[in-house]
């Protein structure tokens, strides 16, 4: 019994490890190209330097990729094992198909784990050095470069009263906004906003205890507008916590996110994409646990009674299908739609028990 446990365990490892293979072989052959594409063309980027940026874009990869990888795997060995008899054999045996899906599930429930607490750790470290890396070449080959292309909201208390600052993007390895508006306000006896002033510069960096403005423009209600070129605010934000938010949720590691959502909820911000990537992390191994389940499930059916094809297709639609449902999920989440719990955690909750109900129907009829 033993011996056939190791051997159903070294089969999933195995089609596990030819997935991986085949994908991140593909994907990174493409991020390749996708990066020489946009570097190439500059005398200053060599292959050497496009490769090394490939290289710190891998694990990210790999994170990304690692539902499929463990759906084809398992789907690779199951079929395997059924294309050689060995799974009829097993079955002659008194084996039951549980017997069967149990290795598989295990697996990857175990890579999951590592995923989250090893594999996104390092993932996120790389990404950051990738993303320093291009910002770099970005500005030496004189190409512009913007980070998140998203609208940025913050705010903080100040002498005058009230600031409210707005952002069109950011460069948060720089702790730097572009394209910025600093809104003023006081709040009345009445407890009502009152407008005060606006300052807009092409770029504001924070730095220790200011902001430095550059091409600012001041205006009041009721006067022209104001130049004033570089100027100096004082600000009681702190960079390094500026940097962290102004970062992508998934440049922060399993580790780092606890503690970055009790920061920002702090200080009165948006926790809501932390969130998400915590209870993201935190599922991955239901994740992969659901998929090696679809996967086993759908490579029961005996090669000679034909419709092998059929089963392997349903089964990978069924996880692309789940991915996109997570996307969209997540989506609803980012929204205030659905509670981050539920947003992250239903999707594959409801594919891994769906599985479970398949695996009992095909064992008990």
């Amino acid at each position: 019994m033993a011996l056939l446990n190791r051997y159903l365990y070294g089969q999933t490892l195995r089609g596990i490890l030819l997935a991986f293979a085949i994908i991140i072989s593909l994907v990174v052959l493409v991020d390749y190209v996708e990066l020489s594409r946009r570097f190439g063309s500059f005398d200053q980027v060599s292959s050497l330097t496009i490769l090394r940026l490939t290289l710190f874009k891998m694990p990210s990869v790999i994170e990304q990729t690692l539902p499929f990888i463990v759906l084809f795997g398992v789907m690779w060995s199951m079929f395997g094992l059924n294309r050689r008899s060995e799974l009829v054999a097993m079955r002659a045996a008194g084996f039951s198909a549980w017997r069967f899906a149990t290795p598989p599930a295990i697996t990857a429930l175990i890579i999951g784990i590592f995923g989250a607490i090893a594999l996104n750790p390092v993932a996120a470290n790389l990404n950051a050095k990738f993303e320093n890396e291009r910002v770099n070449i970005s500005r030496n080959v004189g190409a512009s470069f913007r980070n998140s292309g998203e609208s940025i909201w913050l705010r903080e208390a100040v002498a005058e009263g009230s600031l409210v600052i707005h952002a069109k993007d950011a460069i948060a390895r720089d702790a730097e906004l572009l394209d910025v508006t600093f809104y003023y306000y006081q709040i009345d006896p009445e407890g009502v906003p009152v407008f005060l002033k606006r300052i807009d510069a092409g770029k504001a960096q924070l730095q220790t205890d200011h902001w430095q403005l550059t091409g600012a423009k001041e205006t009041r209600p009721g006067a022209l507008p104001e130049r004033h070129g570089n100027i100096q605010l004082s600000s009681n934000l702190d960079p390094a916590s500026l940097l962290e938010y102004l970062s992508a949720a998934s440049s922060l590691s399993f580790w780092d996110l606890p503690g970055m959502i009790e920061q920002t909820r702090a200080a009165k911000l948006e926790t809501k994409r932390y969130e998400l990537q915590w209870n993201r992390l935190l599922a991955l191994p239901l994740t992969l646990a659901a998929m090696a389940l679809i996967g086993a499930s759908f490579s029961f059916r005996l090669a000679r009674l034909g419709g092998t094809f059929r089963m392997a297709a349903t089964g990978g639609a069924i996880g692309f299908a789940l991915y996109f449902a997570a996307d969209l999920l997540q989506a609803l989440g980012a929204t205030d739609v659905l509670p981050s719990f539920l947003a992250v955690w239903s999707a594959p909750a409801f594919v891994f028990f769906a599985a479970l109900a398949r695996i009992t129907i095909i064992e008990d009829g």
